[in-house]
């Protein structure tokens, strides 16, 4: 069995997965649409009353029985094994979701040296880089810098998950603080 190399890397692996990417791109946009500070109010009510509990009582459960989300859901009741899946299967398809973004992001980066979106940002974006066609019905082309960047990330999430926990560690002791530095 596999702890972490440390207290700090496992905080960092903590938040990491509970702020999520999404929470720091989108969170200013969907405060400044639903009305700002006031967003604020009803946002920490559940914050505190529902995300935090429910993030100590899964950090709880896999402390207490030191086994995978759905084998420490079979062990407190059998019928709720179907939540520690369904936790798993969330995690898998959030992760897809958030590779598409990463490498988005990648192919950016080295757009930005030359600045390639300049005169019409948005032209950019949707029909030089995502190729985004008239209609759902008409396919588009694939955009092939995209595709590579995608495989790049999957390559790089695997191998960081193949070396396990202690790698995990190393990796979002830079990666989790990265975005909030960068964003200032």
């Amino acid at each position: 069995m596999e702890n972490w190399q440390s207290r700090f890397a496992f905080l960092m692996a903590a938040i990491g997965s509970a702020v999520g990417l999404g929470n720091i791109w989108r969170f200013p946009y969907v405060a400044y649409k639903n009305g700002g500070g006031a967003f604020l109010i009803p946002y920490f009510v559940a914050l505190f009353t529902v995300g935090i509990p429910l993030l100590i009582a899964e950090f709880a459960v896999g402390s207490l029985f030191r086994k995978s989300a759905p084998l420490s859901m079979k062990k407190i009741s059998r019928k709720a094994e179907w939540i520690g899946w369904w936790s798993v299967l969330s995690a898998f398809f959030i992760s897809i979701y958030y590779s598409v973004i990463m490498a988005w992001c990648l192919c950016y980066l080295f757009h930005s040296f030359s600045l390639v979106w300049q005169p019409d940002a948005s032209d950019f974006f949707y029909n030089q880089f995502l190729h985004i066609t008239s209609s759902p019905g008409i396919l588009g082309s694939i955009n092939m810098q995209i595709v590579f960047a995608l495989l790049f990330i999957w390559v790089s999430i695997f191998l960081i998950l193949y070396k396990g926990v202690k790698s995990i560690g190393r990796v979002v002791a830079i990666t989790v603080p990265l975005p909030t530095v960068l964003l200032l």
